[in-house]
């Protein structure tokens, strides 16, 4: 985003494709010239066809007041669905306005089960909201270029947990074969109800790390190697969020592919240390997702890893010897994941054009 000043305040840049013609924003509008911002459209007042027919022949963007940036984020989760399915703006614009939105959310959604120690129906109407909304932009095949372009970049929870969303539901849209191991009687499912099954799926996706709530804050920031204490406190969370899910009206299998995510198909895992079928299908996705994720994302004490790098591990192919004798910490993460599963996963990579032709950059 672009800032600029002027009479002491501060301006962000925002698509103009992200105004719905007669929607009456709260927050003011502005467009830059001469070096100026100038006030285009005021607070409450209705934005007309004309008004922003005009502005497409003019600057290819427009700015907001920093301090209205709460306002704007309220607008954007109102009318995400509206912005989605408009031929304005690009897809690029609508990945980043989603992307936006939905960090939003979990960010939000995080925080709130934090501070009172359980999961709103309210806040989980919002998470599910944001999933059909990622299921109808999956949709547009043109859209997949530029949801490709989200994966990396730096690792958050919220962020991590848009991107395992993501992974998830594109993995499933296009294996429904395994849909089919969720659901045995998906073959027999309307339109409707095969939707709602992938959307129950993508809540899944978004709420696999949200026992981490209970994780203290220097433990999920350090900047370093866990020790073995704070690493047991850390394998607690999957227990952490099922607690969370209990009382809630989500589906017993999300619960389950919640509880089930850190776990080995070769064994191994935890918290439980369930393996091979006893692990739920959905959660043998959500690991693979959630570890390519990972590896692929900077963090204060490592760099991201390219994609193609990331499967070299995940398949379990990397040279066992780093440079100074030991054995690497990463090979041989092949038992970790469902086989059948993995082969899927790197075909689904192969079809993202920005992952498959991201080369590396370190």
């Amino acid at each position: 985003m672009q800032y600029g000043c002027d009479i002491g305040r501060s301006f962000t840049a925002i698509p103009p494709g992200a105004i719905l013609p007669g929607s009456m924003p709260d927050f003011r509008i502005f467009i830059r010239s001469n070096n100026r911002y100038i006030l285009w459209a005021r607070e409450g007042n209705t934005v007309t066809v004309e008004q922003l027919k005009k502005l497409a022949d003019g600057p290819n963007e427009v700015y907001i007041d920093v301090e209205d940036g709460f306002k704007y984020d309220q607008y954007l989760e109102t009318y995400l669905g509206d912005i989605l399915k408009k031929e304005e703006p690009s897809n690029q614009q609508k990945a980043e306005i989603f992307s936006r939105v939905t960090n939003k959310v979990i960010g939000q959604t995080f925080a709130k089960t934090q501070s009172i120690g359980t999961l709103p129906q309210g806040v989980a109407d919002r998470v599910k909201t944001v999933v059909e909304n990622a299921l109808f932009f999956i949709a547009e095949t043109k859209s997949l270029e530029a949801l490709s372009k989200i994966i990396g970049h730096d690792y958050k929870t919220y962020e991590h947990a848009t991107k395992v969303m993501w992974l998830t539901v594109l993995f499933l849209k296009e294996n429904s074969d395994i849909l089919e191991q969720i659901e045995p009687d998906y073959v027999h499912f309307t339109e409707h109800e095969k939707k709602k099954l992938l959307e129950q799926c993508g809540v899944a996706a978004i709420l696999h790390d949200i026992g981490k709530v209970f994780v203290p804050t220097e433990i999920l920031n350090k900047n370093g190697p866990l020790n073995e204490v704070e690493w047991e406190i850390v394998k607690r969370h999957p227990f952490g969020s099922l607690a969370l899910l209990l009382d809630t009206g989500i589906p017993t299998f999300v619960k389950k592919a919640v509880l089930h995510h850190h776990e080995d198909f070769k064994g191994g895992g935890y918290p439980i240390g369930v393996a091979g079928d006893d692990i739920h299908p959905l959660a043998r996705v959500i690991k693979i997702a959630d570890v390519f994720d990972a590896m692929t994302s900077k963090r204060p004490y490592k760099d991201a890893m390219v994609p193609a790098e990331a499967i070299k591990i995940m398949v379990g192919t990397r040279s066992a010897d780093n440079g100074n004798g030991r054995q690497n910490r990463d090979s041989g993460m092949k038992h970790c994941f469902d086989e059948k599963y993995l082969r899927k996963f790197v075909v689904l990579l192969g079809k993202l054009p920005a992952t498959a032709q991201r080369k590396q950059t370190r």
